[in-house]
Parts: structure tokens; sequence; C-alpha cells
């Protein structure tokens, strides 16, 4: 009997021990068979197999040839609070695409690395947070991620509806949640996505950059019960306007009236108001006579007109546009549901009509701002910093973490004025408060990026584990820019046992990092002058049309739809910059712009040439430049020299005695952040010609006459201002603007700038010796040949001043 127990005890440990060994086995990462057609995979109990599915009654998905096959989850386990499951299923049997709300505010979301975060904000409708009944989402993994020791999370408003192993690397999953009741609210609602990977057999610091999971976009959102009807009803529910499966917001303005003079202002006034509203990372306008296709989601059909011009596009005008200003929605026969119509008798009341869209998301130009709002791509809000401040960090919404792998990483925002003024000589400090465990080697070391260049670096020296109390690190603040600033911190932790790397090593669950959430940021007081011309300061803030009290000239192309679109998604995207709307004046024509803030948007054949000269442009662009409108077979792809000059000045580096001085130059670069052109200031283009596969350009300058700045939207043509400009307003775009005139290719989607030179001070802040000091330290940083000329000159007059007293004493050498 004993030796039978024995036996059988040796048995079980035998298997236990196969099961721990065995962490490859793919057979329970993936199921043999999808389920079928219309079938879902209920949630199984912990610690039961999962049972199969029945058959769905009614099936509705299309044929199997045209349905893409989608693997059921490992044991569908319950992700999060009772009453919500998770089951595989195909994407044509979800709801239809009426009744989806799109949740991902980008183009793609990849989580990527060993631990990843996002968060961000979704607006509902009291409508839509009562009638959500499901949420949806799909993902695929890398190959080298190991199921068993990785986890995917999808958290909304504190309650985890997906809780689950990472295991699809062969092909996109689908994944049903229900949602319990009353989790959605009306209003603002938080998401969480996190993932935490592992590799499966590497433990260097270079294999946690092959792990990755890709959200999709198009299949995350959240479905209704189509019974209850989701439709707008008030003004307030633009900001319910959501992403479609790209990402992405489209207002569409129908202005039948658009060629009368006096319908401009309001329709650039109305896309600014939507656009404040929405803020949404990745928004488009477009102006049309007529409707251009049906509402969709992500999407918003707005109508403005007099009644007489609204009779000609809606089915039904709203009796009250006949009398007086009418805003509001209607489910129209020709323009489809939750059309947002903007009437009333005159263009004057009309104008009225637009302004209760604007005022309740609108600020003065003297009320200052405490944030940037990035809530609705990223949470928290970036605290605008105007002065010099301190934030912990669990002000700047990182709260303490304990890591357990190899390269950590983390990060916050952080916004900085139009006027910040000290790239070449400030410095941030930040205060950390970290711990790592003894097996951390030296040699480890944490980087601090900002904007995704490195700032700083901190050696870990000391073997047998350290905590670090308050430890400044210098952060330079030269990559930073006016708007928001992004911080990542990441740690790259070294061990012996990753260096052995024996089985189960990526299992360890012993932590080797820790960042507490008491670490802070200290940034320093810096100059506050403007500078003109700056495109990343209009990028960033609007600047200089969001500190102007008066309304700013725009001379737009007249009788030309695609410069009225571009014109409103430019400005739709500065007011979201500045966080206010800009107000215009479109009734001036250039001359009556000299010495004021002003926009030009045109087509290049069509913008004078003496505007294009001063601008720096050449002339010649008007007739080759428009030749980019042109089918592709009309034109002649032009060769990157810049491209092809940098790969041969690599491969000759060192060759001859330009080679040595090319590498040292580079040397001097990489060392001491010193330059050629940091003693030789070159002066600004004067015959700029943009690339033939640029479909868009924007550029800046001093206004014709002293006092104010100019900015110029050209493109080869009417069409191609309106796509350009869509395509620029885009997130990752957008944030990229910059120098004295920046280029678009439309071809390869990648920017082109041109850097300022020369500029002029706009004084923005009352006179002070401290302000002035803290200009000079910078200017005399960024201009290293002026500044050895001055202290020659003050060296010269203190010898001469010293001999002088000298022999006034009767000291002779």
């Amino acid at each position: 009997m004993r030796s039978t127990a024995c036996l059988l005890l040796g048995t079980l440990l035998a298997s236990s021990a196969y099961a721990q060994v065995a962490p490859f086995d793919m057979s329970q990462e993936r199921a043999a068979y999808p389920p079928p057609p219309g079938a879902s995979v209920p949630a199984a109990p912990s610690g039961t197999p999962a049972q199969p599915a029945p058959p769905a009654a009614a099936p509705t998905a299309p044929a199997p040839s045209t349905s893409p096959q989608t693997a059921p989850l490992e044991a569908n386990k319950p992700a999060g609070p009772d009453g919500i499951s998770v089951a595989a299923t195909a994407f044509e049997t979800t709801a239809p695409a009426e009744f989806r709300r799109f949740l991902i505010p980008f183009r793609e979301m990849i989580m990527e690395g060993e631990t990843h975060r996002r968060s961000w904000s979704v607006f509902l409708t009291a409508e839509e947070a009562s009638a959500a009944r499901k949420i949806h989402s799909a993902y695929q993994n890398s190959v080298v991620v190991a199921p068993e020791l990785s986890k995917f999370r999808l958290i909304i408003n504190d309650v985890a509806v997906f809780d689950i192993p990472i295991q699809s690397s062969d092909q996109v999953s689908d994944l049903v949640a229900d949602l319990p009741q009353g989790l959605l609210r009306p209003g603002a609602n938080t998401i969480v996505l996190e993932s935490v990977m592992r590799h499966r057999t590497d433990c260097t610091i270079q294999s946690t950059y092959e792990l990755w999971t890709e959200i999709d976009p198009g299949r995350t959102f959240l479905s209704f019960d189509p019974a209850v009807s989701v439709a707008k009803r008030r003004v307030d529910d633009i900001q319910a306007t959501g992403v479609d499966q790209n990402g992405e917001t489209h207002f569409s303005i129908v202005a039948p009236g658009l060629d009368s003079a006096v319908a401009t202002a309001p329709i650039v006034r109305l896309a600014e108001g939507l656009a404040l509203s929405a803020n949404m990372p990745n928004m488009d306008m477009s102006v049309n006579r007529t409707a251009q296709q049906p509402a969709r989601a992500g999407s918003m059909t707005v109508v403005i007109g007099t009644a007489q011009e609204l009779a000609g596009v809606l089915d039904k005008v709203p009796e009250a546009a006949t009398t007086s200003a009418f805003v509001g929605f209607v489910d129209d026969a020709a323009t489809g549901p939750s059309t947002l119509v903007v009437g009333g008798p005159s263009w004057t009341v009309i104008a009225s009509a637009v302004e209760s869209i604007v005022s309740p998301v609108d600020r003065p130009p003297t009320s200052m701002r405490a944030v940037i709002a990035t809530k609705n791509w990223r949470l928290p809000d970036a605290p605008l910093y105007r002065e010099g401040a301190s934030a912990t960090f669990a002000d700047l919404g990182v709260p303490t973490q304990e890591f357990t792998g190899r390269r950590f990483r983390t990060e916050f925002a952080f916004g900085i004025p139009s006027d910040f003024y000290a790239n070449d000589y400030g410095e941030a400090t930040i205060l950390l408060d970290a711990a790592f465990s003894p097996e951390v080697l030296p040699g480890s070391h944490i980087d601090i990026y900002v904007n995704g260049n490195i700032a700083s670096t901190l050696p870990i020296s000391q073997s047998g584990g350290g905590i670090l109390r308050q430890l400044p690190i210098g952060v330079t603040m030269r990559h930073l820019k006016p708007g928001a600033n992004m911080v990542r911190i990441e740690a790259i932790l070294m061990t012996a046992a990753d260096a052995i790397c024996t089985p189960g090593t990526t299992a360890s669950t012993d932590p080797r990092f820790v960042l507490f959430e008491t670490s802070r940021l200290e940034v320093p007081n810096f100059a506050r002058i403007a500078r003109s011309p700056d495109l990343s300061a209009l990028a960033g803030t609007g600047f200089p049309y969001n500190r102007a009290t008066d309304s700013t000239p725009i001379i737009l192309e007249r009788n030309e739809p695609g410069a009225l679109s571009a014109a409103a998604a430019m400005l739709a995207r500065m007011s979201v910059a500045a966080g206010r709307a800009l107000r215009v004046d479109t009734s001036l024509s250039p001359a009556m712009a000299t010495g004021r803030d002003a926009i030009f948007v045109s087509s290049i054949a069509n913008t004078p040439a003496e505007i294009l000269r001063h601008f720096g442009i050449s002339a010649n662009s008007q007739s080759e430049w428009s030749q980019a409108s042109r089918p592709a077979a009309e034109t002649t792809p032009a060769s990157d020299t810049t491209a092809t000059f940098d790969r041969w000045r690599q491969q000759l580096s060192g060759s001859g005695w330009r080679g040595r001085v090319s590498s040292l130059e580079d040397w001097l670069s990489r060392n001491f952040d010193f330059t050629i052109g940091s003693l030789i200031k070159t002066a600004d283009p004067t015959d700029f010609m943009p690339k033939q596969s640029a479909s868009i350009m924007v550029a800046q300058q001093e206004s014709i006459g002293e006092g104010g700045t100019w900015t110029l939207v050209t493109a080869p043509s009417g069409q191609q201002l309106d796509t350009g400009m869509e395509a620029l307003s885009k997130f990752e775009n957008w944030n990229k603007i910059g120098g004295h005139i920046t280029t678009l290719d439309g071809k390869s989607d990648t920017l082109t700038v041109v850097p300022v030179s020369s500029f002029r001070f706009v004084p923005t802040q009352p006179a002070s010796v401290s302000n002035y000091r803290l200009i000079a330290a910078n200017w005399l940083s960024s201009n290293v040949l002026a500044f050895a000329g001055w202290l020659v000159a003050l060296c010269t007059i203190l010898g001469l001043v010293t001999a002088g007293l000298l022999s006034v004493f009767g000291r002779r050498g």
C-alpha cells in the first residue's frame, strides 16, 4: 500500500513538473478551430474547462469564404467583475456600423516593451451611456511574447473589462465583453490600456524591443442596443463626435452660400467652435456647397446658411430658422441623422447662432489657462508652466511602480508657453526617488528623453542595490518647444541572471526596480520673450494669433472651396493649440494687413509674387511647383540631394583632410554640442523652392511693415490645399511643424523643416532686470562668436584699466 501511494505521488509530481517546464506548448495558446459563425464562447468558471457554446439559432454572419478566422481565448476566463465575459468572435458578427462607437483616437495603437500603459477620456452622451451593451476589441502580438507570462488589460472607469493572457501571434483575435449596468456614464469616461509582456527565451535588453501587441482601432468599439436611439440631441453632444475606425474625426460643413463674402467669417468661426468642443487629436474640416457623403462613425455633418439656402440642402428646414437664430440637431432624410443645423434669416443672425456654439468652449485672451487639454488622447491634462515650478510625479500622473523586467519606462507631459526662450542654456531637474535591487549590475543606467530626444543619462555605478532619495538629474531644456512636451524615463537594468539566461529567468517576479511617485520635476525660471518667425510656436500654442485681442486678417483665395476648407482646418487646429477661438476678419486686402498679424491661404499660382518674395519663396515655384497638381506621368521625381549627400559623407568619413575636418566637426557636436552653425549665423533662404512631391507648404515671416507676423499656407492647387491641410493637421505631423518654412511630402508623409536663421524678438512680458538677464544668457549661449568677442573686449578693457591704475600708483612692470 505504501509503495502504491508513493507511486501515485511520484506520478502527480512528475505531471506537475512537466506542466512547469513546458511553457512553449502552443496547443494551449490557440484552439484548433474557431467558433462557428454567429456563435459565442461563454466564460467558464475558474478551475473548470470551458464548454463549447451552442450554435446560434439564427446566424447572421456572411459566408465562411468572406469571414476572417479568429481563435477563441484560452479557457475564456472571466475578465473583470461578475457578469462580464470574454469571447472570441468573427468581426462580421458584431453590431452594424451605425451602432459602433470607436474608442482609440489614433490610426494605430501598439503596446511596446515589457510594460506599457495608455489612458485617455471618451465623452458619451446620456443616450450612448445607457444604450451601450458590449465592448469589442481585437489584438495581435509578436510571436516572441510568452503567453503564460504576459497580460493585456482594458479598463473602463477603474473596472477591468478585459484581463487576458496575450496569446494571439498567428492572427488577430477579436474580444467581446458585456458591460455591466451603470459602468458607463454621461460625459467623460476613462479608458486605460495596459500590457505586461515577457520574452519566450531571450533575456537581453535588445529582446525587449521585439515585444509588441497591436490593438486594432477598427475593431475596438462600443456597440449599442439597436432598439435604443443614440442620436445626438443637444449642442453639448458635439463633444461626443468621437473617432472613426482610423482614429480620425471628420466635420463636414455644408454651406450652400459659401461664395458670399459675409459667410466666410462665420464658417471659419464655426469650425473653431466644433474643434474646441470635440478636441480630438486627428480632426479634419471640409467645407462644401452640398453634402458629400452620409454621416458615419466619428463624423458629423453641419449645415449652415440662411433659411432660403438651407432649403436647397435639407429635406425639411426647421421652422425656427426662418425667423431667428437656430442651432440644433435634426434627423433629416437628405443629410442623415444627427445633422447639426446652424441657421437664421440672415448671416448676421447666423453669426450670433455660431457664437452659441463657440462661447461655452472659448475663453478671453486675458484669461490664462492652467493646463493644456490633452485628456481626449492622453490623461492627465498637461500642466502649463509659465515660470519656475515644482511638481511630484503623482501630480503628473505617474504612480509608484515596481518593475521585474529589464527595460522599465514611463512618461508624463507638461506644457510651456509660446514665449519660452531657454533652449540654449536652461536645465530642468528631476529629483529622483527610486531603488534598485542588489542583482542590478553596474553599467545599468536611467535615461531621460524629452520629445523623443535623449536629454540626460544617470549611470548606475554601484553594486549591491541602492535607494535614491531626491537624486538630482539635470535635464537639458534644448528639446522643449511651446505647447505640450513629453518626458519619458527609461531604466536599463542588467543582471548576472540575464547574462546566463537559464530557463525560467524571464518568468522571475522579483522586483528589480521601483520608481516612487514622490519623485519631482523642477522647472527653473526661464526667459520669456517670443520670436518671429517661429512655426513651432504656431503649432504648439497658436502664437502670435492666440494673444490677439482684435480680429486677425485672413486673406483667402476667393471662389475656391479648397482654400476655405484649408483655412477652416488651419484655424481649427490653431484654436485647439491656443485653447481658445481666434477671431478673424476676412474682409481685408493684403495691403490693409501691413504691420499686422495676418494669415494668407491660397494656391501658389494665385499668391501674389511680392508676397512670395517676402516669405523667401522663389517666384519660379508659381510655375514649377504647380506641376505637382498634374498627373504623376507629367512630372519627374526630384532626387533627394540631402539624403545622397549624407550617404556619401558617411561613406567617405575620415578620407582626406575634408573627411578629417568633417569627423572633427561630428566629434565636437557629439561631445560638446558645438557646431560651425553656432559660430556663423546664415540668413534665411530667399529663393526656397519646394519639392515637386510636396503637397502643402506653411511659411512664416515678419509682416511688411513693422509690428506683425504673417503666415502663408499654400499648395500647388486649391484641391491640394484641402487634402494637404487634412494631412498636415494630423497629430503626428502637426507637432513636427517648425522653423521658417515647413513642407509636407504627400507621397511619403514626411515633413521638411527649414530652420529659422534670423528672427526678431517680440516682447510679451513687462520689462524686468531678471527677465532681461535670462534673455541675455540664452542669446549669448546660442551666439558663441559674439560671446567670445565680448569676452575678449571685456578682458582687453580690464587689462587697460589695470595698466592705467598701476601707472597712477607708480608701479611699473
